[in-house]
């Protein structure tokens, strides 16, 4: 019997799918990368229909890429070799619930405000906000790129919260790793290994995580700087002096620009630091004087908003005010990390890339832990523009490695930013070969991700 027709029996016939509409949708992610379209699509429902698909295509050779909300930025989801789409979207269930130890367990295909939404009637959320993506990132995609967001720098990114794991391997066994206690020092921390490993390991099918009671108060601020490097200097002093944000986001002038453009804000055009500070009322008052001295004496002053303006919605969409700002341009994106010190000066290396060579530069991000966006805009039809582009968004990479940094602080590498793994890793990345054939004996697994084999 085919290929096809044998994988076609394993579900019902909704939860599979070989039409052209449906592979199409399946063919890309939110990146700006060439897609590729696979030979059949399956929704799965439960870890027994991921283990079968698995299985079939183990012993067929055939090349499996797992799916969820399709917001991926660096074509972690995209069908490289074709193959099957193991999409999970449909499992959104929340399977156990413990208020008394802050844990949850939920299905992979969770949306992220879904689960905060029903974890606040008991006073409770999951912190790692995946920036302005909240309203569609799935929580198995988040342990995934292991993504971070606003709250990282207080709370920490998703793989802190990741407990417990059930995952299926390369060859369709299923395999429950770690477990509900909060602190272990028992065997190899396989939870820390699957979460940021971007499908190619196993695939996951169900996540316990620990939570966080919401916030006695919160309170936010907003600032504004004379240049994008004063800015920086204002972030770096805040760390520095160990000031107790929950979040600190940085907008340059150019996104400025973008946002009024796309909403009609009516902002000031000029760098932006955006607060907030979660605790009692007297500590985030404290808190926000402190940051205030620190903003004032880099050259800052308070950046007055319109009524029923707030930070965070204007933060939501700095993206898409870049994605829309020039029609018939593409956007390149990176987001490096690297230590804070080196925040001004990185920021400063963009800035003079992008004027040297013609190419819009916008930066942005969650900087209180390090984390810059540099997003450009180039014309993917004009050869020689889109290289320089490429060119100038490895040049901003190979300076954050040079800092001591990474490729990526939360999006993952997938295929945008696979030509420069090595440079980061070393010999490391034999390492990694190795483990992943662990997994994936085959191969089979999001192959051509990250790394080669």
């Amino acid at each position: 019997m085919p290929f096809l027709d044998k994988l076609a029996q394993l579900v019902p016939p909704d939860q599979y799918s070989i039409q052209t509409d449906q592979l199409a949708v399946a063919s890309k992610d939110e990146s700006t990368l060439d897609p590729v379209t696979p030979q059949a699509v399956v929704w799965a429902m439960n870890s027994d229909e991921i283990a079968s698909v698995i299985r079939l295509c183990y012993e067929n050779k055939v090349p499996v890429t797992t799916r969820g909300a399709g917001s991926a930025l660096e074509g972690s989801t995209i069908p490289l070799s074709g193959g099957v789409v193991l999409d999970l979207s449909r499992m959104t269930k929340i399977l156990d619930f413990w208020p008394d130890d802050l844990q949850v367990q939920v299905e992979p295909g969770l949306i992220y405000d879904d689960l905060n939404e029903k974890l606040k009637r008991d006073g409770l959320f999951f912190p790692p906000s995946p920036g302005g993506s909240g309203d569609v990132a799935s929580i198995g995609g988040m342990v995934s790129t292991n993504a971070s967001g606003i709250y990282s720098v207080k709370y920490g990114g998703t793989r802190e919260y990741v407990l417990e794991l059930e995952i299926i391997t390369g060859t369709g066994e299923i395999i429950k790793i770690g477990n509900r206690a909060i602190k272990r020092s028992s065997g190899y921390n396989l939870v820390d290994l699957i979460s940021g490993s971007e499908g190619t390991l196993a695939v996951i099918s169900s996540i316990t995580i620990r939570l966080a009671g919401l916030p006695e108060g919160r309170l936010q601020a907003a600032f504004k700087f004379p240049d994008e490097v004063s800015a920086a200097r204002a972030v770096s002093e805040m760390c520095r002096y160990g000031l107790d944000l929950a979040a600190l986001e940085f907008l340059d002038r150019k996104v400025i620009e973008a946002l009024n453009q796309l909403k009609g804000y009516g902002l000031e055009e000029v760098p932006a630091l955006f607060l907030e500070f979660h605790g009692p009322e007297a500590a985030l008052e404290s808190n926000r004087e402190l940051a205030e001295t620190i903003c004032l004496e880099a050259g800052g002053s308070e950046l007055m908003l319109a009524e029923g303006q707030r930070p965070w919605e204007i933060r939501h969409f700095a993206t898409d005010a870049i994605k829309y700002r020039q029609p018939g341009y593409a956007i390149l994106r990176n987001d490096v990390a690297f230590p804070i010190s080196c925040l001004p000066e990185m920021v400063a290396y963009c800035h003079e890339l992008g004027d040297k060579h013609g190419i819009m530069m916008h930066t942005f991000g969650h900087v209180g832990m390090g984390l810059l966006h540099a997003l450009m805009l180039a014309r993917r039809d004009n050869p020689k523009e889109w290289q320089t582009a490429l060119s100038v968004n490895d040049q901003i990479i190979k300076k954050a490695l040079r800092f001591g940094g990474t490729i990526s602080g939360e999006h993952g590498i997938g295929l945008g930013h696979k030509n420069l793994f090595k440079i980061e890793h070393g010999s490391g990345v034999d390492l990694m070969r190795r483990i992943k054939a662990q997994f994936d004996p085959a191969g089979i697994l999001n192959p051509g991700k990250i790394f080669d084999l």
